[in-house]
């Protein structure tokens, strides 16, 4: 039996300043990220112990304080410093999907979001 498997976080709502435009970086909106952590979790399945896997609070934690940190102008740069932080934090984790939204974008259009979802690999 094999537990090697994915930790998600889901609709992970933050408030920041990215974006091409001033008015973006001037007033703010929010952004949903949705991640994938692979992780080899047949230890913390083992032993039932939170030292044996990553910690949720903790990522959440580290992604909001990366996310925040800087102004991006495009999501896919947002993205990337999220999963690097990611695998800085932790060193179970060999693979990071980032989706990123940004759900009222300046655009003179009807729709639900706009964004990005992108994979990285640890040492890539």
């Amino acid at each position: 039996m094999s537990e090697t498997g994915r930790i998600l976080i889901e609709q992970l709502d933050i408030y920041a300043y990215h974006g091409f435009f001033s008015e973006e970086e001037r007033l703010g909106q929010r952004f949903v990220l949705d991640l994938v952590l692979d992780v080899d979790l047949r230890a913390a399945a083992l032993s039932d112990r939170l030292a044996d896997t990553v910690d949720y609070g903790r990522a959440v934690a580290i992604v909001s304080e990366a996310f925040t940190a800087r102004r991006y102008h495009l999501l896919e740069g947002a993205a990337r410093a999220v999963a690097l932080s990611l695998f800085e934090a932790f060193a179970p984790v060999a693979g990071v999907e980032v989706t990123l939204r940004k759900p009222a974008p300046p655009i003179p259009a009807t729709l639900g979001a706009v964004g990005v979802k992108l994979s990285f690999r640890r040492g890539d």
